[in-house]
């Protein structure tokens, strides 16, 4: 990966990260929330990646007045494929009913996985897209799913499903 590209990506993750912490110390009604999830990816033109793969992972989202930035992780070892994601993402929130909230989201991916039968890791970067919906359990706990799809390498999609954690002024 050129070393442009690097210095883009430091650049537009600080700057997002003080973004949301200037927006977040002006939100009272803070919705912090941390997720763990499962689900599958579904690999397409992604050379040496061509079986579906089961998939783990968290994420962390700042809570803001323009929605929150999601940070997250996801790894996946099967089928001979290591393959890990890391996230940043700008994710709104549009309530539907009451305890059920939709989701979008978006930005930019960073990939570090092996192709089957090869030991050398590879380091691609892409954007993703997604959409969800989160369901309220209790005070603090939400259900969430989430639809995705990453663009690079290849294309990918991804079904998830999991638990959020939030703070209870979220409701």
């Amino acid at each position: 990966m050129p070393k442009f590209t690097w210095i883009f990506f430091i650049v537009w993750l600080t700057t997002g990260c003080l973004t949301a912490s200037f927006a977040r110390a002006q939100d009272a009604n803070g919705r912090d929330d941390f997720s763990f999830f499962v689900g599958h990816m579904l690999p397409n033109q992604i050379e040496g990646v061509t079986e579906i793969l089961p998939v783990f992972g968290g994420r962390y989202a700042f809570a803001g007045s323009f929605g929150a930035l999601e940070v997250g992780g996801q790894n996946s070892h099967a089928q001979g494929v290591d393959f890990t994601t890391l996230t940043v993402d700008v994710r709104g929130e549009i309530p539907v009913a009451q305890g059920i909230s939709g989701l979008i989201y978006a930005g930019p991916v960073l990939n570090y996985y092996s192709q089957k039968n090869t030991s050398n890791r590879l380091t691609e970067y892409g954007l993703e897209v997604g959409v969800g919906a989160m369901m309220l359990v209790s005070d603090t706990l939400w259900l969430r799913g989430d639809l995705k799809f990453m663009g690079g390498p290849g294309t990918s999609l991804y079904l998830l499903f999991g638990l959020a954690f939030r703070t209870s002024a979220g409701q």
